[in-house]
């Protein structure tokens, strides 16, 4: 299975802030180009994400459109 890494510093963890509350933010890895949250987000609640949503790295100052990792 190939996961998606940061293209700085190799982590697999990355997140995403919420549309409606920047503060609010939903970890997640992406495996086999498919986003996969963390089991403990409600997944009713989670953002739709696309090619051009803005994610953040879990461990680096990254950030870029989801695409760049896909």
């Amino acid at each position: 299975m190939t996961q998606a890494k940061c293209p700085v510093c190799g982590c697999e963890q990355f997140y995403v802030k919420d549309p409606d509350d920047e503060f609010e933010v939903y970890e997640f890895e992406c495996r086999e180009g498919d986003v996969c949250f963390d089991e403990a987000a409600d997944s009713g609640q989670c953002p739709e994400i696309d090619e051009s949503t803005e994610i953040f790295c879990n461990a680096c100052a990254w950030h870029d459109r989801f695409e760049k990792i896909k």
